[in-house]
């Protein structure tokens, strides 16, 4: 069965640089460092026995509709997407999960003034703790 996971919060609060660290624990050739945690992609991993899509667009409902294409053409198990907490991604991420009757888990995203790249990577950490719990219990 699908599954949906929504890394969400308003803007600048670091998705994105979380999404990126996660993209590097699921697949060791695609770790990003510097600057480029804060380059938005959408990339396919195989991991386990899924494929998991990690999309770090999510500011307005076009982005969210590219990531739902891009997860949908992947044939991908299990979506990670960034979304704000209102507006255009969140609401069309509920009508899509909706309609196909997939589960979503939604994460508040984690911020801090200090430590915000610790922050980050341990969040990272988190969703793979979800990801492997929704794989280990997906009969």
């Amino acid at each position: 069965m699908k599954k949906i996971i929504a890394l969400y919060r308003r803007a600048n609060t670091g998705k994105t640089n979380t999404l990126n660290h996660l993209i590097g624990l699921l697949d060791k050739t695609q770790e990003v460092y510097g600057d480029d945690l804060a380059k938005d992609r959408r990339v396919s991993i195989p991991y386990g026995n899924k494929e998991i899509a990690v999309t770090t667009w999510g500011d307005n409902g076009n982005e969210l509709n590219e990531n739902i294409k891009f997860f949908e053409e992947g044939n991908c198990d299990i979506l990670v997407t960034a979304t704000r907490t209102w507006g255009g991604s969140s609401e069309k991420l509920n009508d899509y999960a909706s309609k196909n009757g997939i589960k979503i888990v939604w994460i508040e995203k984690n911020t801090s003034i200090i430590l915000k790249d610790l922050i980050n990577q341990t969040q990272a950490k988190d969703i793979q703790a979800v990801i492997n719990s929704l794989i280990n219990n997906d009969h």
